[in-house]
């Protein structure tokens, strides 16, 4: 390489968010600065995107009806897709084609724009291949050649690319020369220059378009000013029209410093080539307006020339934009000026720079920055829509859920009523039940006790007065009296007490079921049968309640002095029962002292006086005849106290001492009949009511799931609104950038 790229301080970017995108020293920074911008802006969706997709995955997880399935899986498929536009981003750069025929001077225009002899140029057809040129970080300028990874030296381009050389690579290979950005501002600004060989080289120019061309921002023409447009050069142009929309196509008049040999022939031959260039461009292309077209589209330059003027002059400023009186051609090579009209072929050259910069960088900030503007905003508005239906259903669902929490609430507090106020009469009614019951067992055990002497004197079993056969006949007394007690007891009182309880039992499972609103709870309840086993347990124990039973069957004479006093004393008794009550034990022995006193001292004088009184009148006959009859008297009785007066008298005697021994046991039999009857519904009113107490606690589990439920959907429109929001945010970005940067008027 001969000469070296004027040295350029990198330039110092400030914000990316510039009001005025032309702001800087070059067109170019237009795509710089949008390039930035609408990376920031996608790294912003990134995030929207990643929240969101976190969103919605909670948002599926926890309730499906809120979100479609096939929303959610294209909402998944977001966060690559906007990952795959960003890497393109990273990617994008302004691209320009350089095309024509051979030796028309495309690689002298590139060196030219480049400012340093970096392609191989010469006579003849020398670009063989397609060069690509694109800057690199690096410091060192390298080439790369198709199907090799191997980084060759800049210094192999001529032999790799010359068409004379024999190394030569097929005319469809492309090579790329990462060319540093330090070097050259063009580069640096994200430009890719593509030089072409000649397009009369090749048939295979609908392949170069599909390969090379479909991604330019602009097509150079490069025609040599002494032949004029051909018809393979046309043909090109066709095909590349076919493919892309408007494509911006610049012609160059090359070589135009050929005319300075002919200066009368000047003007007429500018005029036949734009004549003919205008026609091609505006007539067949129908690509702008001939005014257009004739100063921003057609240039007649020398692209040696403005190579020669770049390398000699390192003074020269590294700008190429083009402004009226920015070149200075006092310090340019004094020989130059010997031809007619160099200064302005260099006026055209710088201007022709200048146009190209303004229409690449605002072609490729719309090409490349308006689809990714619309896939932004068709993301942000996929998942604001997607978001604003969950938060609209969310809100829907809501206001359903807070209606159904006060409904169950109600339904709670009845419920809690409604067991109180089932307990209560439950228990007042068993109470009741109970009562009736003790009151009952209580009648029956009196008139059964009334009944018992008739009940001992239906006990049948021999009797023995010998003194080892009368406790067993007691045992079996006691179990006789025992038995048929309880179950003259359990026949009177079973089916009153029965029809009681089933009542009960009824007015229970019919209070529950008016409570349960599930016919499947209902069934449980009526399935519940009580007890048909159940029987009150009259249990009166007569071995333990009669074990102080000692009957007295000894002969006693009726009219004997011990029976005359047993009787007395029991006449005295109840006459003394009715008048007092002696409770004192000392008291009483005491009273039973002085009456036998009393009666020892009453009766001796009775006698005597009753025998002289006797004597004194009837005399001694009819004493004897008394005395006769007393004891034929005595001997009746001592005849008759036979075995069964014996069994008669024990029979007595146990039936006045089971009597009064079971006085002392009604309350205690009552209670635990009346106590047994409160157990058995107090048992089927908690094996009724538990269902009740499932329903409340199912009630009060449903309201807080309610009540969960309703934070989550306060929580999905809190979370929804704060991503929308976002979402909000990115879509203004986004607009902001299409009002900056891609709307023409703006852009101009």
């Amino acid at each position: 390489m001969s000469g070296s790229i004027i040295r350029e301080k990198p330039t110092l970017y400030g914000s990316i968010r510039q009001n005025n995108v032309t702001n800087g020293n070059s067109p170019l920074k237009l795509f710089t600065h949008a390039k930035m911008t609408i990376t920031d802006i996608f790294k912003n969706i990134a995030s929207f995107v990643n929240d969101s997709s976190i969103y919605l995955a909670d948002v599926m997880k926890s309730d499906k009806e809120l979100l479609a399935i096939d929303k959610y899986k294209d909402s998944q498929q977001l966060k690559e897709r906007v990952n795959r536009i960003l890497s393109i981003i990273s990617r994008d750069h302004m691209k320009v084609v350089f095309f024509g025929r051979t030796s028309n001077g495309k690689s002298t225009v590139m060196n030219a724009m480049l400012r340093e002899r970096i392609l191989p140029v010469g006579m003849g057809h020398t670009t063989n291949c397609f060069l690509q040129i694109e800057g690199t970080d690096k410091m060192e300028a390298v080439v790369l050649i198709p199907g090799s990874e191997e980084l060759k030296s800049v210094h192999n381009l001529s032999s790799i690319s010359n068409a004379l050389s024999s190394e030569k690579l097929d005319s469809d290979s492309l090579v790329k020369i990462l060319w540093p950005k330090e070097k050259c501002r063009l580069i640096r600004d994200d430009v890719v220059l593509v030089d072409s060989p000649g397009i009369d080289v090749s048939t295979n120019l609908d392949e170069w378009i599909e390969k090379y061309c479909l991604d330019a921002d602009v097509f150079i023409l490069v025609i040599s000013a002494e032949s004029t447009i051909t018809v393979s050069e046309k043909k090109f142009l066709h095909n590349v029209a076919q493919r892309l929309s408007n494509p911006n196509i610049f012609i160059l008049m090359n070589r135009w410093d050929a005319t300075a040999n002919e200066p009368e022939m000047v003007e007429s031959v500018r005029q036949q080539h734009l004549d003919r260039g205008l026609e091609f461009l505006c007539d067949e292309l129908n690509l702008c307006d001939r005014k257009e077209a004739s100063e921003n589209r057609m240039f007649f330059i020398s692209a040696r020339e403005a190579l020669l003027n770049r390398n000699t002059d390192p003074s020269t400023s590294p700008r190429s934009g083009y402004n009226e009186g920015e070149v200075d051609f006092s310090e340019i090579n004094r020989h130059n000026d010997d031809f007619p009209g160099y200064r302005e072929r260099l006026h055209e050259f710088n201007k022709f720079e200048h146009e190209f910069e303004k229409c690449i960088s605002k072609t490729a900030v719309q090409t490349k920055f308006q689809q990714h503007t619309n896939r932004g905003k068709e993301i942000i508005t996929f998942l604001c829509e997607t978001i604003a239906n969950i938060i609209n259903r969310s809100q829907t669902n809501k206001e359903e859920y807070l209606t159904k929490l006060k409904e169950t609430e109600d339904k709670n507090v009845f419920l809690e009523h409604e067991l109180r106020s089932m307990t209560d009469s439950a228990k007042e009614r068993i109470r009741h039940v109970s009562e009736d019951v003790y009151k009952r067992v209580a009648q029956t055990l009196n008139d059964e006790i009334r009944r018992l002497y008739t009940l001992i004197d239906e006990f049948d079993r021999p009797f023995s007065t010998e003194r080892s056969q009368i406790p067993l006949y007691k045992q079996d007394l006691h179990r006789w009296v025992e038995e048929r007690l309880g179950s003259n007891l359990q026949n009177r009182l079973h089916t009153a007490l029965h029809a009681a309880l089933d009542t009960v039992h009824n007015e229970i499972k019919d209070r529950v079921k008016s409570v349960l609103t599930t016919a499947e709870r209902r069934a449980y309840v009526d399935a519940i049968v009580p007890r048909s086993d159940f029987a009150i347990s009259y249990r009166l124990d007569c071995s333990n309640l009669c074990s102080d039973f000692r009957e007295d069957i000894q002969f006693k004479f009726s009219l004997g002095l011990t029976s005359l006093w047993e009787r007395f004393m029991f006449n005295e008794k109840q006459t003394k029962s009715k008048s007092s009550s002696f409770l004192n034990s000392s008291n009483d022995l005491i009273t039973t002292a002085n009456h036998l006193t009393e009666l020892t001292s009453t009766s001796s004088f009775l006698a005597l006086g009753a025998c002289a009184l006797i004597w004194r009148s009837v005399g001694w006959k009819m004493l004897g005849v008394v005395a006769g009859v007393y004891g034929s008297f005595y001997l009746y009785e001592r005849l008759m106290w036979t075995k069964t007066a014996q069994e008669r008298a024990f029979k007595r005697q146990y039936a006045d001492y089971a009597s009064s021994k079971m006085r002392l046991i009604v309350d205690l039999t009552s209670g635990n009949a009346s106590a047994q009857v409160q157990q058995e519904l107090s048992m089927y009113f908690a094996q009724t009511v538990r269902y009740v107490a499932l329903e409340k606690d199912d009630v009060i589990d449903n309201i807080q799931d309610l009540k969960n439920a309703i934070y989550q959907f306060k929580s999905y429109i809190e979370k929804g609104k704060k991503i929308q929001k976002q979402g909000d945010k990115i879509n203004n970005e986004l607009n902001q950038f299409s009002k900056q940067y891609l709307i023409s008027d703006l852009t101009n």
